[in-house]
C-alpha cells in the first residue's frame, strides 16, 4: 500500500476530480454545513410520529443520530429500532435503504434529497438492541450522577492548576467579578477588547538572555488578557501546547523542532509498516473526507483538492491515526488540526503540536464516551447554578441534556466563531490551562523558570467600592483541576454562548428543535468579544468563590 512517497495523490484516493476553486468549495461547505432532517416513525398499528430537527453532518456519526431519535421519540434507550433514509436503490426508483454504518450516514448526507434528508424509524417487537449498546454508556441523561465524574483525575493538574488559578483569581477577580453586570447585558452590545494582542518586543521580555522562558505564569496571563499577533502565534503556539520540555535555550529549541521533524517524516515513510493495506486504506480515506470538507472557505485551504496544504493536513492526521492506533482518526479531529497548520505553515511541526493537544482531547474521541459525558455533566449543573431560570426553561422544553452543545465541547468551540476569532479563542482557552510540557531533553539544562513571578498590572477598570460584589455561585462546582475534565474556562465560553442567546430563546419560547437549529444557523458567527468577555468574568467569580467540592459537585449532577 502507499506510503509517504504515495501521499501525492491525494485526490485519488475517493476524492472528487481536483478543480472547482475557492468560491465552489466555500458554497459547498456552507451547503453542507446544516443538514435539515424529517423522521417519521412507524411502530405496529399505531399512529405514525413525525419530527425535524438539524444536524451538523461533518459530526454527526451513527451513534449521535441514534441518541438524537431516541430523544425525539422518548425511546429511553430501551426500545430496538432501524433507521433508514429515503434514497435511490441500484435500479435508481426511491426507496428507504438502511443506515447499518457511518458509511451508510455518509451517503444519506451526501445524497439527501433537498432540502431535507428524510428517515424512517422503524420500532420492532424485540426489546434487545445491539445498535443501543453504546448509547447506554455515553448518553448524557444516563450517566448523570455516575462515578464517572470522579474518574481519571490528573494528578499533573491537580498540583499544578491551583497556584495558577490563584494567580488569575489575583489578577482578574478583581477587574472582572460584577456577574449581575454581565448576565444583563444586551443581545447585540458590542464591547472593547481587554487589550492588544502580545508583539513580538514584548514576548522577548519574557525570555531571559539565553533565550529560555523566564515567567511562563505571566506569560500565560498576558495571553489570557490579549491573545498574540498573528505574526508570532507560530512561536508562542509551541509554548501553550506545551510542545518544549521546560528549561531549553533558544538554540535548543530550534534543534528540538529539527530533530522532530525529521522524526515526523520517518514516521510518515512508515505507514504501510504500522499498518495493515485495509486499515491504512480506511484510515486514509475516512480522512480525506473530512480534509475535503474543513475549513475550505478560509484562504488557506481553498483551491484544488490536491493543494499541497490540504494534502499536508491529509497526511499529519494518517500519520496521528497509524501511529496512535488506540485513537486512530475520527470525525472533528481535523477541525482541531486545520488552524494548527494554517498557523504553523509546517507540516512536521504542526503534527508535533496536535500531539500536544491530542494529549488532552484523545478521550473526546474514545468510543466509551466517558469523557463527554462528564463535560456534559458539568455544563448542565454550571448552567444549574448561573442561571435557575433559564435551566428551567431548557427543562420543560426538554433540552437540558445540552445536546446541542455536543459539537460544541467535542471541538472546544473551534467551529462557532469565524476562523481568525476561533484562533484568538483557542489561545486565549489555552492560556488558562496549567503548563504540561514533555519531559526534559537529556543535554537541556534545568532552565530558568519561575514559578510565582509578580503580575502584570491590572487591566480595565477597578471594582466600584460603593458596590458590592455578588454572592458566589452554591456549593457544588468542582475544583478547576476537575472541572471540564481539567479545562474549567471553556465550560465557561459555552455558558457565555448559552447566556448570549438567553433572552431570544425564552421570550420566542423556542421548543428543543428550534433552539437547536437556531445555534446551527450560528455556527462561525458568535461574537468573539462579548463572549470573552462575559466568560472571563464568570470565570473569574468562580475562581473567586474558591467553594469547590468534588464529592458535592457529583451529588448536584445525581438526578433528583
Amino acid at each position: 500500500m502507499a506510503t509517504a512517497s504515495g501521499s501525492s495523490d491525494l485526490a485519488g484516493s475517493g476524492a472528487p476530480p481536483p478543480g472547482g476553486g475557492a468560491q465552489a468549495a466555500a458554497a459547498e461547505e456552507e451547503e453542507r454545513e446544516v443538514v435539515r432532517v424529517r423522521v417519521k416513525k412507524c411502530e405496529s398499528f399505531l399512529p405514525l410520529e413525525f419530527r425535524s430537527f438539524a444536524v451538523d453532518p461533518q459530526i454527526t456519526s451513527l451513534d449521535v443520530l441514534q441518541h438524537i431519535l431516541i430523544r425525539a421519540f422518548d425511546l429511553n434507550g430501551k426500545k430496538n429500532f432501524g433507521i433508514s433514509y429515503l434514497g435511490r436503490d441500484r435500479l435508481g426508483q426511491e426507496a428507504y435503504l438502511s443506515l447499518l454504518s457511518d458509511w451508510d450516514l455518509s451517503t444519506a448526507f451526501a445524497t439527501a434529497s433537498k432540502p431535507y434528508l428524510h428517515l424512517r424509524v422503524d420500532i420492532r417487537p424485540t426489546e434487545d438492541s445491539p445498535l443501543l449498546e453504546d448509547w447506554d454508556i455515553i448518553s448524557p441523561k444516563d450517566v448523570i450522577g455516575s462515578d464517572v465524574l470522579l474518574a481519571e483525575k490528573r494528578s499533573s493538574l491537580t498540583t499544578a492548576a491551583l497556584p495558577f488559578t490563584q494567580s488569575i483569581i489575583s489578577q482578574v477577580g478583581r477587574t472582572l467579578s460584577k456577574v449581575q453586570q454581565v448576565l444583563s447585558w444586551s443581545y447585540g452590545e458590542d464591547v472593547k477588547p481587554f487589550k492588544p494582542p502580545l508583539s513580538d518586543a514584548e514576548f522577548h521580555t519574557y525570555l531571559n538572555h539565553e533565550g529560555q522562558l523566564s515567567r511562563p505564569e505571566e506569560l500565560r496571563l498576558r495571553i489570557y488578557h490579549g491573545g498574540v499577533e498573528p505574526s508570532l502565534r507560530k512561536v508562542v503556539w509551541r509554548y501553550l501546547l506545551n510542545v518544549y520540555p521546560d528549561g531549553l535555550t533558544g538554540r535548543e529549541r530550534m534543534d528540538y523542532m529539527k530533530r522532530k521533524s525529521r522524526e515526523y517524516e520517518q514516521l510518515k515513510s512508515e505507514w504501510a509498516q504500522r499498518a495493515s493495506p485495509e486499515d491504512l486504506e480506511f484510515i486514509r480515506s475516512t480522512v480525506l473526507k473530512d480534509v475535503l470538507r474543513t475549513d475550505r472557505a478560509h484562504p488557506y485551504y481553498a483551491g484544488p483538492e490536491d493543494g499541497p496544504h490540504l494534502r499536508a493536513l491529509h497526511d499529519l492526521l494518517t500519520t496521528y491515526a497509524v501511529t496512535h492506533p488506540q485513537v486512530s482518526y475520527c470525525q472533528g479531529m481535523s477541525d482541531l488540526a486545520s488552524p494548527i497548520l494554517a498557523v504553523m505553515d509546517h507540516e512536521g511541526h504542526a503534527f508535533v503540536c496536535f500531539c500536544g493537544i491530542m494529549k488532552r482531547l484523545a478521550a473526546n474521541f474514545h468510543p466509551d464516551g466517558r469523557a463527554m459525558a462528564t463535560k456534559f455533566a458539568h455544563l448542565k449543573l454550571l448552567l444549574r447554578h448561573a442561571d435557575p431560570d433559564f435551566y428551567q426553561y431548557l427543562q420543560e422544553a426538554g433540552a437540558d441534556d445540552l445536546f446541542f452543545c455536543y459539537r460544541w465541547l467535542l471541538l472546544e468551540l473551534k467551529r462557532e466563531f469565524a476562523f481568525d476569532d476561533a484562533l484568538r479563542m483557542l489561545e486565549v482557552t489555552w492560556s488558562s490551562l496549567p503548563p504540561d510540557p514533555p519531559e526534559h531533553e537529556d543535554a537541556s539544562p534545568a532552565g530558568d523558570v519561575a514559578a510565582g513571578s509578580p503580575l502584570m498590572p491590572e487591566v480595565g477598570s477597578p471594582q466600584d467600592p460603593g458596590k458590592s460584589l455578588p454572592p458566589p455561585p452554591p456549593l457544588g462546582l468542582p475544583p478547576p483541576q476537575e472541572f471540564g475534565r481539567g479545562n474549567p474556562f471553556m465550560l465557561f465560553l459555552c455558558l457565555a454562548i448559552l447566556l448570549e442567546h438567553r433572552d431570544h430563546i425564552m421570550r420566542n419560547g423556542l421548543d428543543y428543535n428550534e433552539l437547536a437549529m437556531h445555534f446551527d444557523r450560528l455556527v462561525r458567527k458568535h461574537h468573539l468579544g462579548r463572549v470573552l468577555r462575559r466568560a472571563k468574568a464568570l470565570f473569574a467569580d468562580y475562581l473567586q468563590s474558591e467553594m469547590w467540592d468534588s464529592e458535592e459537585g457529583a451529588e448536584a449532577t445525581a438526578p433528583s
